[in-house]
């Protein structure tokens, strides 16, 4: 009789320890947990791409600013020059239309 008792016992433990292992693991891999798990990777993928679009926007803004200088310099350069292969001063046709 305490055999029976005893294994009884043991298969009541087990059985409690199956179906608690188990049902972590269903949890695990049920949808709301993998959705959750999918939303922290994306909210940190996320976050690098903003940080590398960050970047690349201030990389931008560097390089436009640079084009946009050295444009202007040459429309400046094909508005100061006289046709001669010469260039005019821009301060004297400042102080010329000043008048």
């Amino acid at each position: 009789m305490r055999a029976r008792l005893f294994w009884i016992g043991v298969g009541v433990v087990v059985t409690v320890v199956v179906i608690r292992r188990g049902q972590r693991l269903a949890a695990r891999y049920t949808p709301a947990s993998m959705a959750a798990a999918a939303g922290a990777r994306a909210v940190d993928a996320a976050d690098a791409a903003g940080v590398r679009l960050a970047r690349g926007a201030r990389g931008f803004a560097g390089d436009f600013r640079a084009a946009r200088a050295h444009r202007e310099a040459e429309l400046m350069a094909s508005l100061l020059s006289d046709g001669a292969g010469g260039t005019y001063d821009l301060d004297e046709l400042r102080r010329r239309t000043a008048r």
